[in-house]
């Protein structure tokens, strides 16, 4: 079998090299003072003066590719790294633009080309400097290559061995040893000023260690990239299947609808509006989560063709300068990201009931829609999901348990991802988040946002993967917070209230100021609003199985359904001496029963999916006192915050 000569390989490194590191991405030029962010991303230090909008240290900005939050230095730009792996490249590798200068030249004032570089001096020399710079006898050993030569590899070696990589602190100084204890590479000045007692090695033996490590850490994400690689295949194959079901199941409803009378069409009309509302509401949460795939895909990619390369082509100098941020870099993308199964609820199909002749002097016209929701073949292994037989509610609910959370008016909670981690509770007024055990048990709680305190938390949910969300209405914030209640990211938002996590992974934030719903990603990114003009002021939110969404709005005095896309399905006032007086919080059950907090009524409603009165779950006669928030727990009780601070929860199925 023909194997490809090194030449050949030579060609494919530069090839990859050019792709990714000729140029700044900023202003599209060969790299001038090449800088590098802890992301690993690198461009002219000039670029970053004029891209930075605050230079005060400490400030923070996006990185203009992987748009990775960065905080500036103590001493500005001059504590990022110069990137001397780029320095490196122009010198063996890439051909510049940009036109190297002679260094002897230039002390006397002229501007002239270079046309090679003595190693054992990194000067650049003209033709004559050249010839001239080897006939001195103390310099006649030096090696002065022409850039020619050193671009064509043939002394890569050498160029290695004579590159000189200088300490960030003392410019005119190499770096020269490996600090074992602060793991940093230095100079011969740092060594005998500040690492004075401190244990320091030869760069090369600290490269045996250091080398291996970021090798295996390597390895283990491109293993990562494959998983992913794979998952995309799939989603990719998830959105054709459902683009020509779709389309087949459309045409389906067509065909037969040329046989049916005119009493029909009006139901035909609405049917296929109905598969269009579902089928692009579903492709966008397909769409959008392919998405996020293929940037974290892409990330990983060009992070493992760049530690590719420091590793391959990089000197120990190089490496252990960099190694620090590309160890962290490394392992901050081989952390979990959020679930390790694509969602189930991404494979929905979609059929007709054929069977409908019968009914059409009933004035059905083509039946109804059925959507059959499996689970993709491949990434998980359950099997299909089935559809759940009806509730039996109890004529009267049981208080299964109750417990004081000491929270004041605590406007919302919900359940933890685990059934033994229990239940998460916000405090409007005294601003904190507390974690309870099932049976009422304090385990943690937060009243910290960083350095600041809570600003009147509202909303609390639980992303997929265990991460904690919390609306901060006071503080116009929406966080993030770690699974023992740290925070790990803040974004502004205009007076964010109720929240929600669909099963897609995103989150519903309610903001009444806006009169809206918006639709946040895990990322915090805002990718769309539902706005309507019934909203008065919308408070609380929750989603039904079929995608369908549920806003509590209490100036209107009313429950809306709306469609995934936004358009007004079902309202719900209720009627009579039963008419909703202030509705708060609302949940929905696995039955797509949903459930109405009425605050100032101290009842709670339950009604259908499209909007019908059942009946009442609980009421003053129940021991329920002002209620706010409400969640259906992983028994599939209903559990009540109530503005005393007690956690009530009320059983209301029957069990076989």
């Amino acid at each position: 079998m023909a194997t490809a000569s090194i030449g050949d390989e030579d060609k494919s490194l530069r090839a990859k090299i050019r792709e990714n590191f000729t140029n700044c991405s900023i202003c599209i030029k060969v790299f001038e003072d090449p800088t590098v962010l802890p992301c690993l991303h690198t461009y002219c230090k000039r670029c970053l003066t004029n891209y930075i909008p605050d230079n005060t240290p400490g400030s923070t900005f996006l990185c203009p590719l992987c748009q990775k939050e960065t905080k500036l230095p103590e001493d500005g730009l001059e504590g990022f790294l110069h990137n001397y792996f780029i320095d490196s490249l122009q010198d063996t590798v890439l051909t510049p633009t940009r036109k190297k200068k002679c260094g002897a030249c230039a002390v006397e004032g002229e501007d002239v080309e270079a046309v090679s570089k003595c190693l054992n001096c990194s000067e650049y020399l003209c033709g004559p400097c050249a010839k001239s710079h080897i006939r001195f006898k103390m310099l006649i050993n030096h090696k002065v290559y022409t850039l020619e030569q050193l671009h064509s590899g043939e002394h890569h070696q050498e160029l290695q061995k004579f590159q000189r990589v200088f300490c960030p602190e003392h410019k005119e100084e190499p770096i020269r040893y490996f600090c074992l204890q602060c793991q940093i590479p230095i100079c011969r000045d740092c060594k005998v000023l500040i690492h004075d007692e401190h244990k320091c090695t030869s760069l090369d033996t600290a490269i045996e260690t250091v080398k291996p490590k970021l090798a295996s850490m390597l390895e283990r994400l491109n293993d990562k990239i494959s998983i992913q690689e794979n998952e995309l295949t799939i989603l990719e194959g998830v959105l054709r299947d459902h683009n020509t079901n779709t389309s087949s199941v459309m045409k389906d409803i067509s065909d037969h609808s040329r046989h049916l009378q005119q009493q029909v069409q009006q139901q035909e009309k609405k049917l296929l509006q109905e598969v269009q509302q579902v089928s692009e509401a579903h492709k966008k949460n397909v769409t959008l989560y392919l998405e996020s795939c293929e940037v974290t895909t892409s990330t990983m990619k060009s992070t493992s063709d760049l530690v590719d390369s420091i590793l391959s082509r990089g000197t120990p100098a190089e490496i252990l300068i960099l190694q620090q941020q590309v160890g962290d870099r490394l392992q901050e993308l081989l952390l979990p990201s959020g679930g390790s199964d694509i969602p189930q609820h991404l494979s929905l199909q979609l059929q007709t009931n054929n069977d409908v002749d019968r009914e059409v002097n009933k004035g059905t016209g083509l039946g109804t829609i059925q959507q059959n929701r499996q689970v993709i073949q491949g990434i998980n292994s359950r099997g299909p999901l089935t559809v759940t037989r009806k509730a039996q509610m109890k004529e009267k609910p049981h208080l299964v348990s109750q417990f004081d959370s000491n929270c004041s008016r605590p406007y919302s909670l919900t359940t933890c991802a685990k059934p033994q981690q229990g239940y998460l509770v916000v405090g409007y007024y005294n601003n904190k988040v507390c974690r309870f055990s099932s049976d009422g048990q304090l385990l943690l709680q937060q009243s910290k946002a960083g350095n600041r305190s809570l600003g009147k938390p509202f909303g609390i949910a639980v992303l997929l993967d265990g991460t904690t969300v919390v609306s901060e209405y006071g503080s116009n914030k929406l966080i993030f917070m770690s699974r023992d209640l740290n925070i790990t990211k803040e974004v502004d938002m205009k007076g964010p209230d109720g929240l929600h996590v669909t099963n897609f992974n995103t989150i519903l934030v309610v903001q009444p100021d806006l009169k809206q719903v918006s639709i946040v990603n895990i990322h915090g990114a805002t990718v769309d609003t539902i706005k309507h003009s019934s909203f008065q002021w919308p408070w609380y939110v929750t989603v039904l199985n079929n995608g369908n969404i549920v806003v509590s709005d209490t100036y209107a005095k009313a429950v809306f359904i709306l469609s995934p896309t936004g358009s007004l399905l079902h309202t719900y006032t209720g009627s009579g001496q039963n008419q909703l007086s202030e509705p708060t919080g609302i949940c929905v059950d696995q039955y797509d029963n949903i459930f109405i907090a009425d605050h100032v009524t101290n009842k709670i409603h339950i009604i259908s999916s499209d909007g019908e009165f059942v009946q009442f779950l609980a009421t003053e006669n129940d021991g329920l006192t002002d209620p706010r928030g409400l969640a259906i727990n992983h028994d599939g009780d209903l559990a009540v915050s109530e503005d005393g601070g007690k956690i009530k929860v009320f059983r209301y199925i029957d069990s076989d």
